[in-house]
């Protein structure tokens, strides 16, 4: 549980040390802090509190063989985004500007797959891990990455592609 939590402490310190320190671009939508950090953070905190008030669900190789699916499949989301991303000419990096509303690979199953990985990623390593506090952090991770991750990427997109973009929010759901 110790190196779960300094690993991901160490990724998130390293992610937002990089994008507090990036300037902000005009014409790029304004995000207050990395979109993996929420899911990140519920990991750490949810491994102190492990630590702290030990739960346990499903000790044993049920929890280790369902957590390390929803892991992998987490990566999987996460990788198939990238690649979406890379072939539709689009940053994954919110601080860059949109050329394009990306309606390719698995964004035509979801508007927000990159997110769904993080969140996927949270819950997977609390299952793995055999935590509860970790599992369940994801639900206020979810909260927090919704409210001030993606309903400001949907408006800034709104305003950039009126029509493509309202179309798109019409036939592809926001999460699953």
């Amino acid at each position: 549980m110790v190196i779960l939590i300094a690993v991901t402490v160490l990724a998130a310190v390293l992610l937002a040390a990089r994008w507090w320190t990036t300037p902000y671009r005009p014409g790029t939508v304004a995000l207050p802090f990395p979109p993996p950090l929420p899911a990140l953070l519920a990991i750490a905190l949810g491994g102190v509190c492990e630590l702290v008030w030990p739960t346990t669900w499903a000790p044993g190789p049920v929890a280790t063989i369902l957590g390390a699916a929803l892991v992998a499949l987490s990566l999987a989301v996460i990788g198939a985004a990238g690649i979406a991303f890379r072939s539709g000419g689009v940053s994954p990096n919110p601080g860059r500007v949109v050329p394009v509303v990306l309606e390719r690979g698995i964004f035509r199953l979801s508007r927000n797959p990159m997110y769904v990985g993080f969140l996927l990623l949270a819950i997977g390593s609390g299952v793995w891990a055999d935590s509860i506090w970790i599992a369940a952090l994801a639900v206020p991770a979810w909260a927090v990455l919704h409210f001030q991750i993606v309903v400001r990427e949907e408006a800034y997109l709104a305003g950039l592609f009126p029509e493509a973009y309202g179309a798109y929010r019409a036939r592809v759901r926001r999460w699953l």
